[in-house]
């Protein structure tokens, strides 16, 4: 159970949310996502209510926010190409021809150094490494404004977790928004203008931190 957390971030900045197994990280990014309604206080995004909104009324403003899960394989339509999974964010907002649609993919899969020939196949195919930088490829498909992210380094080598820190960086520049729950300190160092810390089973954290626009 969370108690008393309370955050806000502007663009471009980054929230490391950090603490124990059980703390309720994962449970912290799901009301944020608003696949958890909170029983108190209330989640806004862009200073509009968020929590506590119909689904319809959120589904037009998803693309402002995006995110990449802890299990990528889970995450991923296992039969759906690697083209198509990439596609379907651009085709279900209406944006672009199937021309410019592959284009963006081919764009987007060369960011995440995801190898083209890849993206003819399945998930099933795919190591835990692809799948992850495929499911990162495709929450930057419709640029959003924060980017929630589960332990995005978890299924990553060295080098692959090194080009992340740097591409996520570089979205930060470009003013994107990053909360981040993450075991990995080092990357929650590397990135993190702030960190949430969790104590466990008490899930009480608050952050000192400068305001800006609340997610």
């Amino acid at each position: 159970m969370l108690r008393d957390v309370s955050f806000s971030l502007a663009p471009g900045e980054a929230l490391g949310v950090v603490g124990e197994s059980g703390a309720g990280k994962t449970t912290l990014l799901h009301l944020a996502l608003g696949l958890l309604e909170p029983a108190e206080g209330a989640v806004r995004l862009d200073s509009a209510p968020w929590s506590g909104v119909p689904e319809r009324d959120r589904r037009p403003r998803r693309a402002r926010m995006q995110a990449v899960f802890q299990d990528p394989q889970a995450s991923l339509p296992p039969h759906r190409t690697g083209w198509e999974i990439l596609a379907e964010p651009l085709e279900i907002q209406g944006r672009g021809t199937p021309a410019s649609r592959r284009e963006a993919a081919a764009h987007m899969a060369a960011r995440v150094k995801f190898p083209e020939g890849a993206l003819a196949q399945r998930p099933a195919v795919w190591s835990g490494g692809l799948a992850q930088r495929l499911c990162l490829a495709r929450a930057l498909m419709l640029e959003p404004a924060l980017l929630v992210l589960d332990e995005p380094f978890s299924a990553l080598d060295p080098t692959l977790a090194s080009h992340l820190r740097a591409l996520l960086l570089d979205l930060k520049a470009e003013g994107l928004a990053l909360l981040m729950a993450s075991h990995d300190r080092r990357s929650v160092a590397a990135l993190c203008d702030r960190t949430l810390a969790l104590p466990r089973r008490s899930g009480c954290g608050q952050d000192e931190a400068k305001r800006g626009v609340p997610v």
